[in-house]
């Protein structure tokens, strides 16, 4: 069933260049514990967001994210302490709420652009990293962001992917040093790997 979950989360994330976690998390969180899952996400991520960064960096404007990146990264470690502290069950309605908004927000395709683009990025950029340790939903606030800025299919994809590897690599010494990233999530995540790299290629 996780490798179905997975599969077809990771068609998404190679079609969109964002979604695996959005699509699988709450999927997986419903039957393991989400104490897992996010770690277990965020590898499966970086590996599957390899292909896509070698297929769309031409596109990535450095110049429109790398603030962004930086900052995304220092929050990080906020998020895994939440995550470490808060219960099994809190998580889950964090998720919940989190993909509900993205999906509520998306849906109604509401649109104001930001003149100081560099100065609204601060906070986006923060409330991703904050939740990549906690719920792994990095791309939740930068989707909206770019979907707001109205970039180009081609940049919005190419900056997303690469944003989101950046702050996934920035996770993982907070994810070891809060004793997240056990060799439980290392196994499950290798395990499901076969499923996710077939997903993102039939997605690109």
């Amino acid at each position: 069933a996780s490798a179905v979950v997975v599969f077809f989360a990771a068609v998404v994330q190679g079609a969109t260049g964002f979604g695996f976690v959005i699509v699988a998390a709450p999927i997986l969180a419903s039957y393991i514990d989400p104490k897992l899952v996010v770690p277990v996400m965020v590898v499966q991520g970086l590996v599957t967001n390899v292909a896509l960064l070698v297929a769309t960096h031409r596109h990535v404007v450095l110049r429109r994210i790398w603030l962004m990146m930086v900052i995304g990264a220092c929050s990080t470690p906020l998020g895994t302490f939440l995550l470490v502290r808060l219960d099994s069950a809190t998580l889950k309605v964090l998720l919940g709420l989190v993909v509900g908004i993205v999906g509520i927000s998306m849906l109604l395709r509401f649109q104001h652009a930001f003149r100081n683009e560099r100065l609204a990025s601060v906070p986006v950029a923060a409330a991703s990293g904050v939740l990549t340790g906690a719920t792994g939903l990095a791309g939740a606030p930068i989707v909206l962001f770019f979907t707001n800025q109205g970039l180009d299919q081609r940049q919005f994809r190419a900056n997303v992917v690469a944003y989101l590897q950046m702050v996934s690599i920035a996770a993982l010494p907070s994810f070891v040093a809060s004793n997240v990233l056990t060799g439980e999530a290392l196994r499950l995540a290798a395990v499901l790997l076969p499923a996710s790299g077939a997903g993102v290629l039939a997605g690109m």
